[in-house]
């Protein structure tokens, strides 16, 4: 951030990436206002404050004498057990219009959402294509479908009241403090858990913690980032197979893969109505993140590797 002090608000300011967020903004001494459900008491009181919510599908109320500059939309749902879309709108969808309309009070300048890749799809059959900033949405599932919903509302509300904005679209985030599939990982190879893989050349693109940080960060105050959608990742995308491998060298763990074709996945899933996971699993998912570089000047300078280690070593504690 530059060098003037900003009140900020997070939405999802507890969560995996919200935390770190919110840590690094502390750091260059901005005020921050969390947006959560239980009070976190982790950053310093003097610059951190938690503003308690039920649900953010539900009304808001915000103190309108606090004065805030920018707001970071982070809160999302990501998965359910239902997989329907009404628990992905209620959240992704509703959720965002009750806090936009809260903002109409606090007179915010900036408003940048953490969006997702799934909006432009699932990916590719092969190596040779790549999602670039004038791929067109084709979400596959309702997550990207609400997450789509949910940009649309944002540029909508953005032009009618004149306020700024920044959408981000990453890959899977990795790095300290990973919950999820990539938890779950980790924990099968440090119990040497054979793992299941399908033959593929597949390669996707990811995003380290950190260098996800740094692009909230960046196209907070970079004076070409306005009203604009970026898609973010590392430079190079990786094979699941590699990935798995290299997860398995810093935990000095021997890895135990499975390989399978396929076809074989599709009929073991076919059953369970799920064949067409095999194919999401499959493809190539790569990015071009040039847009956001040339805009902004940023770069993802921390590495695989390095973002590996710090998310294993972190998991241990």
């Amino acid at each position: 951030m530059n060098k003037n002090k900003t009140n900020i608000i997070i939405s999802g300011a507890s969560g995996f990436i919200g935390r770190a967020l919110t840590g690094e903004l502390i750091k260059d001494g901005h005020k921050v206002f969390g947006l959560v459900r239980e009070n976190i008491f982790c950053f310093d009181p003097a610059y951190y404050t938690n503003i308690l919510i039920q649900d953010i599908s539900s009304n808001i109320n915000i103190d309108k004498n606090i004065s805030i500059d920018i707001l970071y939309h982070l809160a999302a749902k990501t998965h359910s057990n239902s997989n329907s879309y009404n628990d992905y709108y209620e959240v992704n969808v509703l959720g965002l219009k009750n806090i936009l309309n809260f903002t109409k009070k606090l007179k915010i300048k900036k408003i940048i959402m953490l969006s997702s890749i799934k909006v432009n799809g699932e990916g590719f059959l092969n190596n040779d294509s790549c999602y670039t900033a004038s791929s067109k949405d084709n979400p596959l599932d309702n997550y990207g479908i609400s997450k789509m919903e949910a940009e649309n509302l944002l540029k909508e509300f953005c032009k009618n009241n004149s306020i700024n904005f920044v959408i981000l679209r990453p890959p899977l985030v990795y790095g300290e403090g990973v919950k999820g599939n990539l938890k779950k990982l980790m924990s099968y190879i440090d119990r040497n858990i054979p793992l299941p893989i399908i033959y593929t050349k597949n390669k996707r693109s990811l995003i380290s913690l950190r260098n996800l940080i740094s692009a909230l960060i960046i196209v907070a105050i970079n004076d070409k980032a306005r009203c604009k959608t970026y898609l973010v990742s590392d430079d190079a995308p990786i094979s699941v197979e590699n990935l798995y491998r290299n997860i398995a060298v810093i935990m000095n763990k021997k890895l135990f893969l499975i390989k399978f074709y396929s076809l074989f996945f599709k009929v073991l899933l076919w059953p369970l109505g799920k064949a067409k996971l095999v194919d999401k699993i499959s493809n190539s998912l790569i990015i071009d993140n040039s847009k956001i570089k040339t805009d902004t000047g940023w770069k993802p300078n921390i590495s695989l590797i390095d973002e590996l280690k710090c998310m294993i070593e972190n998991s241990k504690n």
